[in-house]
Parts: structure tokens; sequence; C-alpha cells
């Protein structure tokens, strides 16, 4: 199954992808706190914060990583795929609808969570997407068919938000 959900992408093909991403929302490294959030987050998104499941990793990052699936799924049509942006490895195609459980794909605790790296998917478009960001502990869907689908599909998992359409979460 795994071949059939990831394609990697031609070199210079992910050069312009990810160019494109970098200009439409701004994306910058920063492991500190004044560096976040790393993109422009576009209205709509919701933002959450991963803190609490990192105390819990282990068990949380399955859960976490199956709603970053099923949000992609929800999001795409069987023949679609999403960019999934690395900014250490390839970028690839990464085709939602060839995974229903993620445990049937390896590399999933790596690829669809921010474990140690960026989370980026994105539509080809730029419309929509999933962004994680590693160090401030956080996982944004944005464009209106991921923020729907990931408050639809949350189930409590995710409990605190840290912001919505890139403005502070007012408690």
């Amino acid at each position: 199954m795994e071949e059939d959900a990831w394609v990697e992408l031609d070199r210079g093909f992910q050069e312009l992808l990810r160019a494109d991403f970098v200009e439409e929302f701004g994306f910058r490294f920063g492991v500190r706190p004044e560096d976040y959030p790393a993109i422009r987050e576009p209205a709509p998104s919701v933002t959450w914060d991963l803190a609490p499941l990192y105390d819990a990793f282990g068990e949380s990052a399955q859960p976490l990583a199956q709603l970053v699936c099923d949000v992609l799924r929800e999001c795409t049509e069987y023949w679609e795929s999403v960019v999934a942006h690395d900014w250490v490895h390839p970028s690839v195609l990464y085709r939602p609808h060839r995974v229903v459980d993620v445990t049937d794909l390896d590399g999933w605790d790596v690829t669809l969570i921010p474990n140690g790296d960026y989370t980026t998917f994105v539509a080809k478009d730029l419309s929509f997407g999933v962004f994680g960001h590693p160090w401030e502990r956080s996982l944004c869907f944005f464009g209106e068919p991921a923020v729907h689908a990931s408050q639809r599909l949350n189930d409590d998992l995710l409990t605190r938000v840290l912001r919505r359409d890139g403005r502070p979460e007012v408690s």
C-alpha cells in the first residue's frame, strides 16, 4: 500500500512547489517562540496546541496521525493527491485515499505529525492543507475544507486552540 500512497516528485518540480508554498504562506524556519508561527496562517484556519499530546506522545501519536490522514482524505476526491513537503527530504505526492488505517503506512509517525520535522501537506492549488510545527508543538488546518473536516473529525483529541485565522485565541 505504501508505494501507492507516496509518489516522489522530480527534484525541479519539488523546488517549484516548495517556492510556491514559501511565497504564499511566508514559511520560515524557527525554533524560538518569537519565530512562531512559521507560516502566515490564512483565514480560515485553526491552529491547535499539541503540547498536551507530546506528554504522552506514544499513545496519542497514532490518533493524531489518523486525524491528519482522515482530514486529507475528506478534502480530496479519490483520484487527487496533495503535496507533502519535507524540508530535509524529498517532497512527495501523497494520495490520501490509498490509506484508510494509518498503521498500514510505514513512517506514519514521522511523516503525518510534527515529530522533529515540520509537517506540511498542501493542495496543489494551495487552497487547503495541514501545517505542523515541531517546536511550537502545533498543528494548523487551513482552508475551508480542512478546517471543517478537522473540527468535525477531531473527536476531542485536540482540545486547546492557539489561533484562529492567524490570530491568538482569546480565553
